[in-house]
């Protein structure tokens, strides 16, 4: 630690830093309204990590991908430190120039956390929290480091990034967007030398080859192994961004990195989690297998997860290969649910196709995405996955025929083993989506009917995975617990809107 504190320093938000043993912790800890009581959260669902010294043990991996960037161009640990809210006074003073914070939800603005708070009512707690790191921040910036400039960055950052006012009420002097690990040196070299910069700064990503490995592990675990999508779906933000894959060695240096920090559960991300290592929208399943089957060689690991997946890409993969990477992707836990995140978005082809998602049927016709959709999830089923399938409600252009057509497709599906979690659309520009107030009858009967299966499976997925990953029976018995209580106060959420969309 230096009195005189540090030149760049770097942090987030406590939902973002937390001890989380699973990436299904982290999603559910971020999902979670100011409804919620804050002692369960700081207690049950975001844990304090414990450091061994005032840096950060865990970091959200956009943090550590910057932090290695910047040691890579030549600035040293003395010049660069990532901490957590509770060690900002041990990390800021005379000396810091630059304070960089990463957040995922500056302004509430993500779909999920609109959904949560239509429904729960309260903030979505990753903004509350980062109000929270705000004002620490502010307060430790005013007492040591008064000419220190405030800058944000991160997968939120699109959210003040268009939005000068708020930007400026809050504080910050500069906003990075996008990937950055190609110029990330150069704006912060700039900013110790006080040079002029614009308010909003796009990031430069670096190809694929030039994403430098981790030098300390990340939050939940995270591994990158592609980012980007390309498929030009009009909801996402993501959209536009062609797909890169990151090489198998840098993912495997990450793994690496992150189960000699203790983390013995990581999570293999990407936006298609099965075309990884594709040419275009041609997946390769032998690619996919062979990074598995070297992350299988590190010693300590023990449950591979992942998150999200196309349809157009598992329908390349024989029931074979599905299986197969199941089977690497447990290992010797025995664990009997591991999940993927499926976006179907709407069971309504010529509604998905209406919204850009044409690429992402991949030659399935949209009078067959029903039927398409629903065979190759029964497949991740069979092959002994848990789907996890994702809508959104409130498309534009949507009418009561394709909410009926997407009622009866998560209806056939009750007897599977699956999950279905429905979002409210909101547009990525960040002006107003779709409120509670606008559903109809219709619309909350088709959100109930896919909670019935998220109440009958998430609870034992969630059990089952904890085991995997070595949590103790006891905190597995009290998580257990608060869903419970979470699925009585869903239930009678879910019944008053339902009486208010009949008034």
């Amino acid at each position: 630690m230096k009195t005189s504190g540090y030149p760049i320093v770097m942090t987030a938000d406590r939902t973002l830093m937390a001890d989380y043993k699973l990436l299904f912790d982290g999603m559910l800890a971020a999902s979670q309204t100011t409804a919620t009581p804050p002692a369960l959260i700081s207690r049950l669902l975001m844990p304090w990590v414990r450091n061994a010294d005032f840096r950060a043990r865990v970091a959200p991996l956009g943090l550590r991908r910057i932090e290695a960037a910047l040691l890579r161009s030549g600035f040293s640990r003395d010049e660069v430190v990532i901490v957590d809210e509770n060690h900002l006074g041990d990390a800021i003073g005379p000396a810091t120039k630059v304070v960089a914070v990463a957040s995922g939800e500056p302004s509430g603005k993500g779909m999920n956390s609109s959904t949560m708070t239509e429904i729960a009512g309260g903030s979505i707690y990753p903004e509350a929290m980062f109000r929270r790191l705000l004002k620490k921040i502010k307060h430790h910036i005013a007492a040591s480091a008064p000419s220190a400039k405030l800058v944000l960055g991160g997968p939120g950052a699109w959210q003040l990034a268009d939005n000068p006012e708020r930007m400026h009420s809050l504080g910050f002097d500069h906003v990075v967007t996008g990937y950055a690990e190609g110029n990330a040196a150069e704006i912060f070299r700039a900013l110790l030398d006080e040079q002029h910069l614009p308010k909003v700064i796009p990031g430069e990503p670096t190809s694929a080859e030039g994403v430098p490995s981790i030098q300390g592990s990340s939050t939940m675990g995270v591994v990158e192994i592609s980012r980007g999508c390309g498929l030009g779906c009009s909801f996402c933000t993501i959209a536009p961004v062609p797909m890169i894959h990151i090489p198998e060695s840098t993912v495997i240096a990450d793994a690496r990195k992150n189960v000699e920090s203790g983390m013995s559960s990581i999570a293999v991300l990407s936006e298609d989690f099965f075309r990884y290592g594709a040419k275009g929208m041609t997946a390769d399943p032998e690619v996919v297998i062979s990074l598995l089957t070297c992350l299988r060689r590190i010693d300590g690991l023990r449950l591979i997860q992942t998150d999200h997946a196309n349809i157009s890409s598992i329908a390349q993969y024989s029931d074979e290969q599905l299986k197969t990477v199941r089977d690497l992707l447990v290992g010797d836990t025995r664990a009997r649910y591991p999940w993927v995140n499926v976006g179907i978005e709407t069971a309504s082809g010529e509604l998905l196709a209406a919204n850009g998602g044409v690429p992402k049927m991949r030659g399935c016709s949209p009078d067959r995405w029903s039927d398409h959709t629903l065979m190759h999830l029964r497949r991740l089923c069979e092959a002994g996955f848990l789907p996890m399938a994702s809508l959104v409600v409130g498309l534009p252009g949507e009418r009561e025929g394709d909410i009926l057509r997407t009622l009866d497709w998560v209806e056939s599906l009750q007897r599977e083993r699956i999950t279905i979690f429905p979002v409210l659309y909101a547009p990525i520009d960040g002006t107003p989506g779709i409120r509670a107030r606008d559903l109809s009858p219709l619309h909350w009967r088709l959100i109930k009917t896919c909670y019935k299966l998220n109440f009958r499976w998430i609870p034992r997925m969630y059990w089952d995975n904890q085991t995997a990953a070595g949590v103790c029976p006891g905190r597995r018995v009290i998580l257990q617990t608060m869903g419970l209580g979470q699925v009585v106060q869903w239930n009678a959420l879910f019944a008053w809107h339902s009486w208010r969309s009949r008034r």
